[in-house]
């Protein structure tokens, strides 16, 4: 096994992350370079169009490929360093860029990716004696929002559905998630839904990971089954959500929109409503939050038939400092590659920034 390879087995690239990352488009595929060991050396990390990825170091003292640290029955101090901060790299770049695919189903490493790409979430295994089952925690208090499992159709609450022996005896893929007592006899109702197998029926439910109930629906069941797992505190209902999308100076050039005008169209983001607070992240190489916006007006149809777009107004300007990419991990965030809420110490630290005057003007 290559020294890349070790750090993405099991894993699936995600696209739409590269560039937040930092990654440049080049013709044969994608390329990302990071200075390290006091800007001795330089990583170089290619994945091509297929998602294979590879790497170099490269001396910058000699201008050359450094290559030994390959080589396995090499030793010492020194090229320890360089293989423990070229890794670091590697896992940085998995962490951020790929989503690891443990199912066996597609619906349900689609799910794991929409998670991911969603909120940053990655899962555990919360039973050593069922290491096949795993579990999305909510990162404010590290309660399951999401139970993933296999266990035998007939351990379901099908009732009248036809299934032969030999189905009932197949192990099926689900996903168990909490949900408003009040919707759950309209929910299992439906085919691939069911009362929650081996948890409390009267908040939980199953769902079949096996394309029964479209994506569209799962993943709003999830996003539910998240905001009802945060404390109740970190609830809003009443007042604007907060949340943090990144912004790729290298595809658009937000500072310099910012100092035009105090209003821009961005794309629109995950369900992100009219009113909600926006942080943007600027990505690589500065990796902080830099503006905080608000929501003016969402779901506006694009001229040329592209995505929708939402209306944001400029309402802040924080220092780099402020809310670094170190300082945004302290505080919960520690992964920005798509839109997601922020976590209740980053809404408190940022409502400490911005002034209560500004906030009162909401």
């Amino acid at each position: 096994m290559g020294f890349e390879e070790q750090y993405f087995k099991q894993k699936k690239l995600v696209r739409e992350s590269l560039f937040a990352f930092g990654f440049s488009e080049v013709q044969e595929g994608y390329l990302y370079q990071e200075k390290f060991l006091e800007d001795n050396f330089e990583a170089r990390i290619s994945i091509s169009k297929e998602g294979h990825v590879s790497g170099e170091i490269w001396d910058l003292d000699v201008d050359e490929a450094y290559t030994a640290f390959r080589a396995v029955h090499v030793t010492g101090k020194f090229i320890g360093r360089v293989r423990e901060e070229y890794g670091r790299i590697l896992e940085d770049i998995a962490k951020n860029c790929f989503v690891e695919t443990p199912l066996v189903s597609d619906q349900g490493n689609r799910l794991a990716q929409w998670i991911l790409q969603t909120f940053g979430d990655v899962y555990d295994h919360p039973f050593e004696k069922h290491p096949t089952f795993f579990s999305y925690r909510n990162p404010v208090n590290s309660k399951w929002y999401a139970l993933v499992m296999k266990v035998p159709r007939k351990k379901l609450a099908i009732n009248q559905e036809n299934w032969s022996q030999e189905q009932l005896e197949e192990e099926a893929e689900i996903v168990n998630f909490k949900v408003d007592p009040d919707q759950i006899t309209k929910l299992v109702r439906q085919r691939g839904i069911y009362p929650s197998y081996h948890m409390n029926k009267s908040s939980w439910i199953s769902l079949v990971l096996d394309d029964s109930v479209d994506d569209a629906l799962l993943y709003s069941l999830i996003e539910k089954s998240r905001q009802l797992t945060m404390p109740r505190g970190f609830q809003n209902p009443t007042g604007p959500d907060m949340w943090v999308i990144p912004a790729n100076p290298k595809m658009f050039d937000i500072d310099a929109e910012f100092a035009k005008t105090k209003r821009v169209y961005w794309r629109q983001k995950g369900t992100i409503q009219a009113g909600d607070l926006v942080a943007m992240y600027i990505t690589t190489p500065v990796r902080a939050i830099r503006y905080l916006c608000r929501v003016l007006e969402v779901q506006i149809p694009a001229k040329d038939g592209g995505k929708n777009r939402m209306l944001v107004e400029l309402v802040y300007q924080f220092e780099d400092e402020a809310f670094s990419a170190t300082r945004m991990a302290e505080l919960g965030v520690k992964a920005v590659r798509g839109p997601r809420r922020v976590t209740k110490e980053l809404a408190d630290a940022i409502h400490a920034v911005w002034s209560k005057e500004n906030i009162e003007k909401l």
